[in-house]
């Protein structure tokens, strides 16, 4: 099922029945901004430039600014994602890209003209060797799960074997920080890493990272010199950056408070069959059918590419339609 098709039938099911405990909620924009203020454009001299927002990102989050020199920035991952793919179709790349984990990577991916090698994530990874490049999401929304060190291993291998070849694309914008091991795979200038203030200052569209090997340093300046530079949402970025730097720890410290419900919530309801909560998602081996006959409104995990035996479970707060 489509994202845009389970929106539709969530409103339904809300309208039809409204006893119905919703756990579906998957905006966590609407869910959570407005517990917070907005954030104002900074009035600073170096706002309204990138190489100055880079400085602040990469000290906020706690990556050493002689990183500066390979990194870009655009307005958020999809921005990013949408540049690198183009780059990668006009080297002929094959790319391995989750089909399980965030719909419009792929829709990037194709519409980038880029050949697709499609993988499951909550299974593992694709054959390598078949690849040019592969995107990797850390954590795998919304299974929660991060590489394996046997399968970190592999990938490094794969890399290391071609350098000039393969590239390794990690989507850290639900790890702020980024993990150890992605930490670990910029300083070894193993792989492109892309964050953004989508999550933690809950800007989406405003301001993305991203940080390349060294080897790739002067093809991403190409790519990303002609994306857009909108001065108002830099101005907001930087803000996000300074005078704001502490609400990822506020957004952070609410997802947990709301997970930490949802896990009370499906120990008290053992026949939900739920996982811990990460971030804001657990599973359940339910289906969308057969929550619905327990009460409660959950999301098909076909939403994300996976199986119709399996529901997603979300710990944010569903907001009033108007």
């Amino acid at each position: 099922m489509k994202h845009d098709a389970f929106l539709s039938l969530r409103d339904a099911w809300r309208d039809k029945r409204p006893e119905l405990v919703d756990l579906a909620e998957l905006n966590v924009y609407r869910s959570l901004a407005p517990t917070f203020a907005a954030i104002e454009p900074s009035i600073h001299p170096e706002a309204p430039y990138r190489c100055h927002i880079a400085e602040r990102f990469l000290s906020h989050l706690g990556l050493d600014a002689q990183l500066k020199s390979r990194t870009q920035v655009s307005h958020g991952v999809r921005r990013s994602l949408r540049a690198l793919f183009g780059w990668l179709a006009s080297r002929n790349a094959r790319v391995g890209v989750p089909d399980d984990v965030y719909p419009v990577y792929l829709q990037l991916a194709e519409d980038a003209g880029v050949e697709v090698v499609r993988f499951p994530a909550r299974e593992g990874l694709p054959p390598l060797d078949a690849l040019d490049a592969l995107l990797l999401c850390e954590p795998l929304k919304p299974w929660g799960r991060t590489p394996e060190s046997e399968e970190a291993e592999q990938v490094e291998r794969w890399v290391r074997a071609e350098p000039d070849r393969r590239v390794l694309l990690i989507d850290s914008a639900y790890a702020t920080p980024p993990t150890a091991w992605t930490q670990r795979l910029i300083h070894e200038d193993l792989a492109f890493v892309l964050a953004s203030l989508s999550k933690g200052w809950l800007l989406p569209d405003h301001v993305g990272l991203c940080i390349t090997p060294s080897r790739w340093r002067q093809d991403a300046r190409a790519v990303f010199a002609p994306l857009p530079k909108d001065e108002r949402k830099l101005r907001i970025g930087y803000a996000a950056l300074t005078e704001h730097a502490s609400r990822p720890r506020q957004v952070s410290e609410l997802l947990e408070e709301r997970a930490h419900a949802l896990d009370a919530f499906t120990a008290s309801r053992p026949e939900l069959r739920g996982s811990s909560c990460v971030g804001y998602f657990a599973t359940s081996r339910c289906s969308f059918e057969e929550l619905l006959e327990q009460g409660v409104l959950g999301v098909p995990a076909s939403v994300f590419g996976g199986p119709a035996r399996v529901s997603i479970l979300s710990s944010l707060r569903a907001c009033p339609r108007p």
